[in-house]
């Protein structure tokens, strides 16, 4: 016994602090796979007609005078050289408020805007996996995250964004600075990264709703008046006839034509494909007018309800506020009308918060339901195209998608029903 006395516990390692040079060429491997995917997606996309497209040629209008709502069938016959879209008016489907983050670069030329673009977007992606590594008291060194977020490209739905030149990294930006300044107690700047993120996507306003609940008022301040500021510049850019022209012409359309498509991953988008009314199936298989509304909203008041219900009303310390933010990322997905796969960029910090958590508690079999989930989620569109052809699959990747979505939601609550302490960060976890 007096011998044990003397004797100093070493901590012990892990497999990867063990092993440093498979550590390193784990590393080399994904950051080659995501930059070849990134440099793939840049060879090609800005010479193509892509999401980007939309938010460059409304910028456009603006700097040259014009209504930035205006049908744009005919400059993306310019840009692209193209017969111009026929199937009906291509309008922005962005609100005005995302006007202002894309003027600069509409000085450029296109396919010039369109990498610039991206190039901010893989800056984005950084901030996402640096402030998670962070909050989970795993600081990454900086060739580590260069590595990482690299890495990320390579998965499929995440590479869409870099394909199309999506809003989603950068609204996932914001919310992870949201988050980031909330652990650091600075609720003005909670609010202004928050108030961004809602500018570009207004599908973020679920994490005002918990900002309320959570009586964050000067966070709720700081948001209303940023986001004011964003509303109003994006307005007098847009002028009243070209917001007036979102309102009723572009928002309308999008909101009549999508929900149905077969990528929609929505309960909003399951319901419509069951009952109708979409466009791109004129004779659903149970025509029953309204239901598919009706039952969309009470889908998400329910699962609102249990995540508030599950978040409970004692103000989280650091480590809980981790997983309730990661729940809110999962839920944000289920009450949003239209789910690409380009939105699961939004389950990167929850995905790592839900892993940490169960790895933690020793909870292997939510670790599989978290791995099976994932397996989902990351099945591209050519290979679910092929999986679909067998009677065991749905004929819809909305319909595919939907239980590994619902999978996630029910893994984000299960992660609210205990209160471990802080997490201590062990001596050498930094990578």
């Amino acid at each position: 016994m007096i011998a044990d006395r003397g004797v100093e516990r070493v901590p012990q390692q892990s497999f990867w602090q063990r092993a440093p040079g498979l550590r390193l060429a784990a590393l080399i491997v994904v950051a080659l796979l995501g930059g070849w995917q990134l440099l793939t997606a840049l060879q090609t996309s800005p010479f193509a007609w892509h999401d980007f497209t939309q938010d460059y040629v409304a910028a456009e209008d603006v700097l040259a005078g014009r209504n930035p709502y205006r049908p744009q069938n005919e400059r993306i016959r310019q840009l692209f050289n193209i017969p111009a879209p026929k199937e009906g008016p291509a309008y922005s489907f962005h609100p005005p408020s995302t006007i202002p983050f894309f003027l600069p670069i509409a000085l450029l030329p296109y396919p010039v805007a369109f990498i610039v673009w991206d190039i901010l977007q893989v800056g984005c992606l950084g901030v996402i996996v640096y402030v998670t590594a962070n909050a989970l008291g795993r600081p990454l060194a900086p060739l580590t995250l260069v590595a990482l977020t690299l890495g990320l490209i390579a998965v499929w739905p995440l590479r869409e964004n870099f394909v199309e030149g999506q809003l989603n990294v950068a609204v996932t930006a914001g919310i992870a600075g949201c988050w980031y300044a909330l652990r650091s107690r600075r609720p003005v700047l909670a609010g202004i990264a928050l108030a961004t993120a809602v500018a570009l996507k207004p599908l973020v306003g679920l994490f005002i709703l918990w900002a309320v609940w959570r009586r964050e008022w000067r966070l709720l301040v700081a948001t209303g008046v940023t986001l004011a500021v964003y509303g109003l510049v994006g307005i007098g850019l847009a002028g009243f006839q070209g917001t007036l022209d979102y309102i009723t012409m572009a928002y309308q359309m999008h909101a009549e034509l999508w929900p149905g498509y077969q990528d929609n991953a929505s309960p909003q988008g399951f319901y419509t494909r069951l009952f109708g009314p979409s466009p791109w199936r004129p004779r659903p298989p149970y025509p029953m007018a309204g239901l598919a509304q009706g039952l969309t909203l009470t889908t998400w008041v329910a699962a609102v309800a249990l995540l508030f219900w599950r978040i409970g009303w004692r103000r989280p310390d650091a480590e809980r506020l981790n997983r309730e933010f990661a729940a809110l990322g999962a839920t944000m997905l289920l009450v949003t009308p239209i789910i690409w796969p380009h939105y699961y960029v939004v389950l990167v910090a929850p995905v790592a918060v839900m892993a940490a958590y169960l790895w933690r508690r020793q909870t292997r079999w939510l670790l599989l339901v978290l791995a099976l989930a994932l397996l989902v989620l990351w099945v591209p569109r050519d290979l679910f195209q092929w999986i679909s052809r067998s009677d065991l699959a749905p004929r819809t990747m909305g319909s595919f998608l939907l239980p590994a979505l619902l999978a996630m939601y029910g893994l984000g609550l299960a992660g609210l029903g205990r209160r471990p302490g802080p997490v201590e960060t062990p001596p050498g976890a930094e990578l």
